[in-house]
């Protein structure tokens, strides 16, 4: 039969741990199989979907238009989420679903090309309960749907020559388009840190200080800070400062650099307004590598302070507090936190000597074994090593981290996850809240 080429959107949709769950418990997970077929077959033929074919726990869905998939997609999450509601941890349905638009070739009955390949990459990047989409079908659906679509970080994907552009579709209530920003929101976003060192593997410095910004201005109730992974994008980026608000919604971005050279190191950080492109604050910092913390401490007061955000008591206590007293832990931690952002099984198991490196250094520091926790666990859910033991041992580091420290975010997250791994949704979701 001969091939016909024509263009279509296609979506993946992936249900979140089911090879681990049929594992557990096989009789649970064909039930709950079962049901998520029945209600995704319901929503994509009210939408005019077409069902290729499944793949194990996965479909694979064509669309005549990118807008038809994005709709039926949010509407799968809707009556998902809306089942979820009324069942147990154990029982609930996540399922993430990516979405791509082009060329795709049709023979026998299934579909092929690059389309498809791009789809069931993307899927990999959407959240639990989430929505995917690239850059192609968000230049078809932006200004026809109600909900935000927030730019996520450029990636690589495997066996694609070129980076793909993904946003996220935003589901939840409360979070704004990115081209309604407002100075009225201190919406704030801390660009990477450029690495100026004389050696250009002290990276990791830069990059690790970078997300301790990002978490020292989270801390600030006033402030809203935008995340890790969609500022990751801009590293080394040739965009304005304008585009760059534009594109994530900002009203202020935070840029900085870090020179380290031995025991010393210097930092410049200035905050910008990007409406104006002026420098509302600047400030270059000449210490000791041992002065890290109250650094990071003085820029996170600086714009709070320039933004006219208010620092609470215990806001302001949590700013200043010094995580270890050990500089060679720190620097151990920064550098697990960014090993960990590469998921190859070399890189992976290096963040756990650093993490390990840190505690023996300092036995007391809580965010060290929440680092170790998500190793034990991102070991386990790459089969890098056995599973349920690794868990263990994840669970064994987060009691450590929280008997340390009860309020620390970090921990909580690394819990809410160990939570997640073990289906239950609803004590990960509290973690995470």
């Amino acid at each position: 039969m001969e091939a016909e080429r024509r263009l279509a959107a296609i979506m993946f949709t992936d249900l979140v741990g089911y090879t681990a769950m049929a594992q557990r418990n096989e009789s649970l997970a064909l039930e709950l199989l079962e049901r998520h077929n029945t209600l995704l077959r319901s929503v994509v033929k009210r939408r005019r979907g077409r069902e290729v074919k499944t793949v194990g726990d996965a479909f694979l869905l064509e669309f005549g238009s990118a807008l038809e998939a994005v709709l039926c997609a949010i509407e799968i999450q809707s009556v998902l989420n809306e089942q979820n509601k009324l069942v147990g941890g154990a029982e609930r349905i996540l399922v993430r679903i990516g979405i791509h638009v082009g060329d795709v070739i049709h023979r026998d009955g299934d579909v092929f090309g690059d389309a498809v390949n791009i789809a069931s990459r993307i899927v990999r990047f959407a959240e639990q309960g989430g929505i995917c989409i690239s850059g192609q079908v968000y230049a078809q659906v932006v200004n026809k749907l109600e909900y935000p679509l927030l730019k996520m970080s450029a990636q690589s994907l495997k066996n694609v020559e070129q980076p793909i552009d993904l946003y996220r579709v935003v589901l939840e209530p409360g979070v704004d388009a990115p081209h309604k920003s407002s100075k009225a929101w201190s919406r704030v976003a801390v660009l990477p840190f450029a690495n100026i060192s004389p050696d250009p593997r002290d990276g990791y410095f830069a990059d690790g200080l970078t997300e301790e910004m990002i978490s020292a201005l989270s801390e600030v109730k006033g402030l809203r800070v935008i995340a890790r992974t969609s500022v990751n994008h801009y590293k080394e980026t040739s965009k304005t400062v304008a585009q760059i608000g534009n594109e994530l919604g900002v009203a202020f971005v935070l840029e900085g650099s870090v020179r380290k050279a031995g025991n010393k190191v210097r930092v410049g950080a200035q905050l910008i307004d990007v409406e104006s492109q002026e420098h509302i604050w600047s400030n270059q910092y000449d210490r000791n590598l041992n002065d890290i913390f109250s650094i990071q401490s003085d820029i996170a007061k600086k714009v709070a302070d320039s933004l006219e955000v208010t620092l609470l008591k215990g806001e302001r206590a949590r700013i200043e507090r010094k995580d270890t007293e050990s500089t060679v832990a720190y620097v151990a931690y920064l550098k697990g936190r960014t090993l960990l952002h590469d998921r190859s099984e070399k890189a992976i198991k290096g963040a756990k000597e650093q993490f390990e490196l840190a505690v023996r250094e300092d036995a007391g520091y809580a965010k060290a074994y929440s680092g170790l926790a998500d190793t034990y666990m991102i070991l386990g859910d790459y089969l890098f090593s056995p599973f349920p033991s690794s868990l263990e041992e994840a669970k064994k580091q987060i009691r450590k981290a929280l008997e340390l420290d009860p309020n620390l975010a970090e921990a909580r997250v690394s819990l809410a996850n160990y939570l997640m791994y073990n289906y239950d949704f609803v004590g990960s979701e509290n973690e995470l809240r």
